[in-house]
């Protein structure tokens, strides 16, 4: 037969108790057998003092009987009526501290075992449906505070169960535009009896490009995939983040040329730091792709490099002038596939800035943004280790 905790907890008390007042009936009885009973008294003095004169011996004997009062001379032995007296007093006293101890015991044990049982009800009807729902222990035992640091993870779970659906959905929606795309260009093909070359090979490079476009979703996934996992730290060198930026600019300057943006860069200290080339790369494509993607044509563009002034960082600073961005859209722009607030053009992000955080975080940086509301300025921040042995550009 398998008992409960609570059982298990509650018989071990009655046990407890039980033995506490086996060993004071004990040793009161003990007690109260030798002081009451002359005769026990009288066999320890004849057998401690063999030496002593047999008349003393006598003469404390009588004086210990109950009509005698007054106790020999050095040993102290209570008057039986005084002895009662006290002895009720002690054993009344002691018999209410067991019971005030246990019953006080019991109800705290009792008070425990209600706050877990509330607790693993609650529990049990929480579900992916029902995320939302807490505990709300108040208290500071220690019941409450477990209770409180499993309400903490509920919400962290809520959040990321929220985060992945909205990724799911995100993610549905950005390979079902091409697919759609597709399907209808092919069927719109299949319903014309006559087909131009022309159109036939509008239709074909159009097709590619979405192909293409789901190509690059694809790899971006696995790409974020593989940086969650593998943070590759075998495979750190030192870097030159100016090296990088400069690659950068030369790579993206038909398409700042194209939208006439004005292109202003700041390059003042030492820019080595330790990481995966390729992955920093990356990092810089996608934030200048965004950059140059969401800004205003004709407007600034501007890339900064500089040192922390305590020489541990480098800074990195990305601005442009957009629209495609509000003050409600910062603490989300990392998120996967975040569509804008802005409710006439409503734009994805992508994975792109995902990709960059993920990153950032592997080499021990932080990235941050924020916006100028009335110069609709954004400024992506990028801060990295400094490679302090490494003085030169």
């Amino acid at each position: 037969m398998k008992f409960t905790l609570q059982k298990k907890i509650l018989m071990w008390f009655i046990v407890i108790i039980v033995i506490s007042f086996a060993l004071y009936g004990f040793l009161t009885y003990y007690v109260y057998n030798f002081n009451l009973r002359g005769e026990r008294y009288n066999a320890t003095v004849r057998e401690h003092f063999k030496n002593m004169d047999p008349a003393e011996i006598e003469r404390l004997r009588e004086m210990t009987q109950p009509e005698s009062f007054g106790p020999p001379p050095g040993v102290t032995v209570l008057p039986p009526a005084l002895f009662l007296r006290i002895f009720y007093t002690i054993t009344g006293g002691v018999l209410i501290i067991i019971i005030i101890a246990a019953s006080g015991g019991f109800l705290v044990l009792r008070s425990m075992f209600k706050r877990i049982d509330f607790i693993t009800e609650n529990v049990k009807e929480i579900d992916e449906k029902r995320l939302n729902l807490r505990l709300n222990l108040k208290g500071n035992d220690a019941i409450s505070k477990m209770a409180k640091e499993f309400d903490d993870m509920l919400d962290k779970i809520e959040t990321s169960f929220n985060k992945q659906k909205q990724f799911i959905q995100n993610v549905s929606h950005e390979l079902n535009t091409p697919l759609t795309i597709i399907k209808t260009k092919i069927d719109a093909l299949r319903q014309k009896r006559n087909v131009t070359k022309k159109e036939y090979i509008e239709t074909i490079d159009l097709i590619d490009s979405e192909i293409m476009r789901l190509s690059r979703i694809t790899e971006e996934l696995l790409t974020l995939s593989d940086l969650e996992e593998n943070r590759g730290r075998d495979n750190f060198r030192e870097v030159n983040i100016k090296v990088i930026l400069e690659k950068m600019i030369k790579l993206f300057k038909n398409r700042i040329d194209s939208k006439n943006l004005k292109l202003k860069t700041s390059f003042e200290g030492c820019f080595i730091t330790k990481g995966i080339e390729t992955q920093l790369e990356q990092l810089f494509f996608n934030l200048i792709d965004n950059a140059i993607k969401y800004s205003v044509p004709g407007k600034e563009l501007g890339i900064s490099l500089k040192n922390s002034k305590d020489k541990k960082l480098i800074i990195c600073k990305i601005t442009n002038i957009s629209e495609a961005i509000g003050e409600e859209d910062l603490n989300y722009v990392f998120d996967r596939f975040y569509r804008n607030s802005t409710p006439d053009n409503k734009k994805s992000f992508g994975l792109g800035l995902s990709i960059s955080k993920k990153i950032i975080e592997n080499h021990d940086g932080t990235i941050e943004v924020s916006y100028d509301k009335d110069r609709k300025k954004v400024t992506f921040k990028v801060c990295l280790p400094l490679l302090l042995q490494n003085k030169s550009n």
